[in-house]
């Protein structure tokens, strides 16, 4: 997955000490593709790093149909990238899956059961 992405809301997160008012100004005046593409890049770096597991494909899923719902709302470049990462995922679970079922014990804290998909009405 491509380290290229988010930057803004992440690193406008309260520090110790701000001031709740000024976080809230800082937190309004931030473009929403800016907000969108910081939600969809922690939703995929997460995933990332849950690969193989059952909650894995759960955050690919929620990533893929909050990328289509927000789709005309970001950038062409922006969305063909988050596209790829989706498509690069989604490769990456089935193999790591794969690889899982062969250990036979589920990890600590992944879901009970794997997700079913979203409904077809989701993505559209």
């Amino acid at each position: 997955m491509s380290a290229a992405g988010p930057g803004g809301a992440e690193n406008e997160a309260k520090r110790p000490g701000e001031d709740p008012g000024e976080y809230v100004r800082r937190m309004r005046a931030l473009p929403v593709d800016q907000v969108i593409t910081d939600v969809l890049f922690s939703l995929l770096h997460a995933a990332q790093v849950k690969l193989g597991r059952r909650d894995a494909r759960l955050l690919i899923d929620m990533a893929a149909v909050a990328h289509e719902h927000a789709r005309p709302y970001l950038p062409g470049d922006l969305t063909r990238q988050i596209d790829q990462v989706l498509g690069q995922l989604r490769l990456g679970q089935v193999s790591a899956e794969g690889h899982a079922s062969q250990q036979g014990q589920p990890e600590q804290n992944d879901l009970d059961r794997a997700p079913a998909p979203p409904p077809a009405s989701a993505a559209q």
